[in-house]
């Protein structure tokens, strides 16, 4: 009966559930091969110099055109998005981890310490962040360590506050009781019991601030605290092309292109990711 109801020309149903599993993997595959094979397959320096073809339109020899100073934009295009997409990784992991064991230390012990990490979790949140990581940039004087210690460290609340609201959901249900009848101690059941169930609403988060992570690291580096020059990396590409504006606008709009779409991909990802793993979504 189902066969029979399908309309005439659509995909079978096993193919279309096939495709839609695949649809949370699609965008993380393709910034995997930007990040990993890009420079691999594109070998030209990235630093290389001809300042004879400075500021060219995309050609044969260089497809993306060329920068002021006459450099490939595609193997710095490449380049620089494996270190933006390589440090959103781990700027996530440090502030995914911290901002986990923080939140579930918190909804579990309870009493003072919780109502006390709460009020310092709210008070960070209302901190303007960008501002924060801009005077630690300016004070340390950027580079790529700054940039992950910076976002890092000032990145966990988001996952605190969720790993603390799940903790608290998940103390009173029976799993848990159950374990701690038998006897199993704190990490027990942390890494048995809590981590697994709080993993979901962590990994959607996790995916919508990598995006978040991207657009701070490229914002950074334009404003000259964040990854310096001559390392290519999209942000810094765009802050040394905006004097070329109207002469040679393909020195911006590569860059920019790349931070868009690799945000737009990121972004679907975890709207996927959250409808998969939410029913009502479904």
């Amino acid at each position: 009966m189902a066969d029979a109801a399908q309309a005439p020309g659509s995909p079978p149903q096993t193919q279309t559930r096939f495709l839609s599993k695949l649809t949370p993997l699609w965008g993380v595959l393709l910034l995997l091969v930007l990040v990993l094979a890009g420079p691999l397959a594109w070998r030209i320096d990235p630093a290389e110099q001809d300042l004879e073809r400075r500021l060219e339109g995309p050609s044969l020899e260089h497809p993306l055109g060329t920068d002021q100073l006459g450099r490939d934009l595609l193997s710095r295009v490449l380049h620089g998005g494996r270190l933006t997409l390589g440090v959103s990784v781990l700027v996530v992991l440090l502030s995914g981890a911290l901002g986990t064991v923080i939140g579930v230390a918190s909804g579990a012990g309870g009493g003072l310490a919780d109502l006390v990490i709460a009020r310092v979790i709210d008070v960070m949140v209302a901190m303007p962040f960008l501002l924060v990581a801009l005077a630690a940039g300016g004070l340390s004087g950027g580079g790529v360590h700054t940039l992950v210690l910076t976002l890092g460290l000032f990145g966990w609340t988001n996952y605190a506050r969720v790993a603390r609201v799940e903790t608290r959901r998940l103390l009173s249900a029976p799993m848990i009781e159950a374990a701690r009848a038998v006897g199993a101690g704190p990490l027990r059941v942390f890494v048995r019991h809590l981590l697994p169930n709080i993993a979901a609403p962590l990994l959607v988060l996790a995916v919508v601030r990598y995006s978040y992570s991207v657009l701070a690291i490229a914002g950074l580096s334009f404003l000259g605290v964040g990854v310096q020059p001559p390392t290519p990396e999209w942000g810094a590409m765009l802050a040394d092309g905006m004097r070329f504006l109207e002469r040679a606008p393909h020195v911006l709009i590569v860059p920019g292109t790349a931070i868009t779409l690799s945000c737009l991909v990121v972004s679907l990802t975890g709207e996927s990711i959250r409808r998969r793993l939410n029913p009502h979504a479904r």
